[in-house]
């Protein structure tokens, strides 16, 4: 697909996933409301000073790992849904994809923990995990759409070694999807923190119901670039022991014959 091809289909994709599997991406979005109920009763909003204070809040941050948890798994999800276009088997908990799914939230869980409770908060700090993060992301993804689709021959290492001659057609293509969200997203904080208080619910419930959208689209962004990143390695993303809907047709047919 072209960059323009897969932009759009990283957002077809990813509100597909959203209309066929609700209660999946009511998820994340409870978590990401969940953390602003954390937020408001530490009285993240109201006032800046407030909310600078609030910023560091161990409270605030255990809500936060645990929101980025259900993000990640949000990316089993949707890189299952668009692999095999099943919503039954979107959330099922199979094996070896579970398996080798769980060292993937294992590892970004123990990531995101080191940066929000080890790694001091200033603004350079905060802008060279942000940029790092992207990066590794491109680079892993591959690894994180094969571990869902039970492959464990992709690893962190094959990941970077397959993603690495089109880190920046896929950096670019990620960036590009995500910004259209997280623009908003800081709108919405910011007006969260600023604007009348009478509106800081409904800022905040649209903010969180954004946020399952944004975790929608950039899972299924995630897993595009990882399927043309291991297409042009002639690598397959699927585990060859996993059943897929073609080869479960096939067996039927056959069967039929017989």
């Amino acid at each position: 697909m072209t960059f323009w091809q897969t932009f759009k289909a990283s957002y077809t994709g990813g509100m597909a996933f959203m209309l066929a599997c609700p209660a999946l991406i009511a998820i994340p979005v409870a978590f990401e409301l969940l953390q602003h109920v954390v937020e408001v009763h530490r009285g993240m909003y109201a006032s800046l000073v407030a909310a600078k204070a609030a910023d560091a809040d161990p409270v605030r941050l255990g809500f936060g790992l645990l929101k980025v948890a259900t993000l990640t798994l949000s990316s089993y999800w949707i890189v299952r849904f668009l692999a095999w276009r099943d919503p039954a088997r979107a959330g099922a908990v199979e094996a070896p994809a579970a398996r080798l799914f769980a060292g993937v939230l294992a590892f970004q869980l123990i990531l995101t923990a080191v940066q929000l409770f080890a790694l001091p908060r200033t603004g350079g700090v905060l802008l060279g995990e942000a940029l790092a993060g992207f990066v590794l992301g491109v680079l892993l993804a591959a690894w994180i759409a094969a571990a869902a689709l039970g492959n464990a021959r992709i690893g962190p290492w094959a990941s970077a070694r397959i993603m690495m001659p089109r880190l920046l057609w896929s950096a670019g293509l990620s960036l590009a999807v995500v910004l259209p969200l997280m623009v908003p997203h800081y709108v919405l904080g910011a007006l969260a923190l600023v604007g009348p208080k009478a509106l800081l619910w409904p800022v905040l419930i649209v903010d969180a119901l954004l946020v399952g959208l944004l975790a929608a689209v950039m899972s299924a962004s995630g897993y595009l670039i990882a399927k043309r990143g291991a297409d042009g390695a002639g690598v397959p993303l699927v585990g060859s022991d996993v059943e897929t809907p073609n080869s479960v047709t096939t067996i039927t047919t056959e069967a039929v014959r017989r």
